[in-house]
């Protein structure tokens, strides 16, 4: 065999044994997917599932409605003021106070002195956060905390907690969104709603997006389905609705719009 020869010959050899181990990798990458339960078919269907899942969600802004009268919202008021001075307990939580709250517990007379501050941490929502006409009071200082009233109690009820301290907004009655904006090259977004049974959904819808040029991805889940990359073109078909419905917002107020703008306030708040 000549030297040309030769050469012909070690290309096909080597061809032979890169085919042979690239086969090798492929049947082992193929039998790792089947013992997974990840082969393509399933993936799909998975994919199918979880976009069903969110496309069958309703968003719906659920408008909150007072329905109290003058005397009430005077009562109500009043009983939420307490709470802020520390002089009225959550039921839930054993000798727990309002100072006694993990990303909370800003002084009554900080409060007070700041009372026309518009900004993050002065401001507080009351309003009907949970669909029943009566008015919850809504700290978000750090971290997120609804507190239902009921008249005639000796303190106030834990409506919802959120300590882990992420950027909370209520859209409407029963309903939060969680917001992680850009961090580490991932944005995070959570929805959860008080459901027909007055339970609150954890991660109803759990978003999360890569934005890294090098390494995009578009994870979904729901309650039912854990998070999975569903690719681009269905995260902004499905998600479309969901953030439509976080431009919109239940305004917070600020301390003097809410409990400190009524008859004799100056007296309640001493």
């Amino acid at each position: 065999m000549n030297h040309y020869g030769k050469q012909i010959y070690k290309i096909i050899a080597i061809c032979g044994m890169v085919f042979i181990l690239f086969l090798g990798d492929s049947r082992q990458t193929d039998t790792n997917s089947a013992e997974n339960g990840m082969d393509n078919s399933v993936m799909s269907e998975y994919v199918a599932d979880v976009c069903d899942a969110v496309k069958n969600m309703d968003f719906t802004i659920r408008e909150p409605r007072l329905d109290i009268t003058s005397g009430e919202d005077r009562l109500y008021k009043e009983a939420y003021l307490k709470v802020l001075k520390n002089e009225m307990p959550i039921l839930e939580w054993e000798k727990q106070y309002y100072k006694d709250l993990r990303g909370a517990g800003i002084p009554f007379e900080d409060l007070l002195e700041r009372k026309d501050d518009d900004s993050f941490p002065y401001l507080l929502y009351y309003d009907d956060l949970d669909g029943d006409g009566k008015p919850e009071l809504g700290i978000n200082q750090g971290c997120l905390y609804l507190f239902d009233y009921e008249m005639g109690d000796e303190g106030v009820h834990v409506l919802y907690c959120q300590e882990s301290c992420y950027l909370g907004n209520i859209l409407g009655s029963g309903q939060i969104w969680y917001h992680d904006g850009l961090h580490a090259d991932v944005i995070r977004d959570r929805y959860i709603f008080l459901n027909q049974d007055n339970e609150w959904e954890e991660g109803a819808l759990d978003l999360e997006q890569g934005i890294n040029p090098s390494y995009k991805y578009y994870l979904v889940g729901t309650t039912r389905y854990e998070q999975t990359d569903v690719g681009e073109k269905n995260w902004n078909e499905i998600t479309k609705p969901f953030f439509e419905a976080t431009e919109h917002e239940i305004s917070p107020k600020t301390f003097a719009e809410i409990l400190y703008a009524q008859p004799h306030a100056e007296e309640v708040c001493r």
